[in-house]
């Protein structure tokens, strides 16, 4: 959410821009609106049809309004609660122990995981990689370079017997070292 100012008088204008996705809604206001004579209230959405075009228009809005003279209002980013961190917290370490059992199958048993399978389980570092918002940047990193040689090793080296697998249990363990280290920090 941005809003922004500008004070004329002893009114001051602003306008509020939110996105939501690929949804952009702007609302314009006056702190004290029953000094006027006349009804100043605006609401507009507009619908994209990428997320890409609903920032751009926002940048748009921004660089317009600060042209007229209004002035961006520093927010702060909204803090996740506790709960939420709570849920994310046992969702990663659930994902890990599942990337350190499955790394597991092919080491110990006779069996081989279908290269399907693996590339499936990559899709997920993808995900984290990219909207990860709880993770720091370097755990990020080591998801999209684990789904990049995960789908590079189902392509390019299929014959690679433990590769995959190899793959898989050493990003489970960092995962899970990483919740786990984590969780002891939050604890003390």
């Amino acid at each position: 959410m941005i809003i922004l100012r500008k004070q004329i008088g002893s009114l001051i204008y602003f306008w509020t821009i939110y996105r939501d996705g690929r949804t952009v809604q702007v609302f314009f206001g006056v702190n004290e609106p029953w000094m006027l004579d006349e009804d100043i209230d605006e609401k507009t959405e507009e619908r994209f049809t990428f997320r890409f075009q609903a920032r751009r228009r926002v940048k748009e809005l921004i660089a317009e309004k600060q042209a007229d003279g209004y002035q961006q209002e520093i927010t702060p980013e909204p803090v996740p609660s506790q709960e939420e961190q709570l849920t994310f917290h046992k969702r990663a370490t659930w994902f890990a122990y599942v990337l350190f059992g499955v790394g597991l199958i092919p080491l110990v048993t006779p069996w081989t995981l279908s290269p399907y399978v693996m590339v499936i389980l990559a899709v997920p570092f993808l995900i984290m990689s990219t909207s990860g918002k709880m993770l720091p940047l370097w755990v990020k990193a080591m998801c999209f370079i684990s789904y990049f040689l995960i789908n590079i090793s189902h392509r390019q080296a299929p014959d690679i017997k433990y590769l995959d697998a190899g793959l898989l249990l050493v990003t489970g363990v960092f995962l899970w070292s990483y919740m786990t280290v984590k969780r002891k920090r939050v604890e003390s």
